[in-house]
């Protein structure tokens, strides 16, 4: 009997070992190792951006601009410029033979202020006669204004603007009479010329320039007028209508200093190509190597 239950036992215990084979392996496929195949990533780059310190030499791409005025101007648009500039709009419509350079202006180069000026107002004009001489190949000016005299070259008078109002109108001949867009009367030029002579030249006419100036003006706008004025004796007499920011622009504005363009102006008239007594024909002989209206 008891060898009966081992003999069972038995059979019991491997019917139990074949189930088990058969749920763990004999109903399973091969299972192979598949070949590593990379898988497509992202790639993530981090970048780290440092703002570049102001003494950083560290190269960068800088894109190129019209950063400056230097690049802007040919020699055709500073040529226009300085006929418009130079010569009344008169003068320049019509070819006019009698208008001359210098003409209209100071013959000599000294500064003079009196009236009710302020120390500012001669630190301006001295400013502006540095400015003048580093921009000037050839003129160059004193530039420490002479003091309460009017006996100079070029005199500036300081005069209230009532006036100023009485001058304009009792003495409508004395020169060109300067207003703002208000009327009132900003600045005044009188140009007095004389016959002198001398062992060397014989005759020649010698003009000396008076700038009234409105003392109620203030900041830039009497800035404005005091080196418009100052201009106007050194031999720019004319305008223009094609910058705006030109101190010589025919319009209102309050610029305090000549823009690039007037300044190569500037330097044309000074240069020794341009001489007193030339007339808008002489110049544009100059200029462009003939006599005729070439659109200025």
């Amino acid at each position: 009997m008891k060898h009966k239950y081992s003999v069972l036992l038995l059979s019991i215990l491997l019917v139990g070992v074949f189930f088990m084979a058969g749920c763990t392996s004999s109903t399973s496929e091969p299972v192979s190792t598949p070949v590593a195949t990379p898988t497509p990533q992202v790639v993530y780059v981090t970048v780290t951006v440092t703002p570049t310190a102001a003494n950083s030499t560290a190269t960068q791409i800088t894109p190129i601009t019209n950063s400056t005025e230097s690049s802007i101007y040919n020699s055709s648009e500073i040529d226009k410029h300085f006929i418009d500039i130079a010569f009344n709009s008169k003068s320049r419509s019509i070819n006019n033979k009698f208008q001359t350079i210098g003409g209209l202006s100071a013959s000599g180069d000294t500064v003079a202020i009196t009236g009710s000026y302020t120390d500012n107002d001669v630190s301006t004009l001295s400013n502006f006669l540095l400015q003048f001489n580093n921009n000037s190949p050839i003129m160059q000016l004193p530039t420490v204004p002479v003091r309460g005299s009017n006996g100079s070259d070029i005199n500036f008078i300081f005069m209230r603007g009532s006036s100023m109002d009485t001058l304009a109108q009792v003495q409508p001949s004395v020169g060109l009479i300067n207003r703002d867009n208000s009327g009132k009367v900003c600045s005044i030029y009188k140009t007095i010329s004389n016959i002198r002579s001398n062992s060397t030249n014989g005759y020649y006419t010698y003009r000396t320039g008076t700038i009234f100036v409105n003392n109620d003006l203030t900041g830039d706008e009497r800035t404005h007028y005091m080196i418009s004025g100052l201009l106007y004796y050194l031999g720019f007499v004319g305008q223009t209508t094609t910058y705006p920011d030109s101190i010589f622009y025919a319009g209102q504005n309050n610029t305090t200093t000549p823009n690039l363009i007037d300044w190569q102006a500037i330097d044309l008239m000074y240069s020794g190509k341009i001489t007193p007594g030339m007339t808008i024909v002489d110049v544009r002989q100059v200029l462009y190597g003939t006599s005729e209206n070439t659109g200025t």
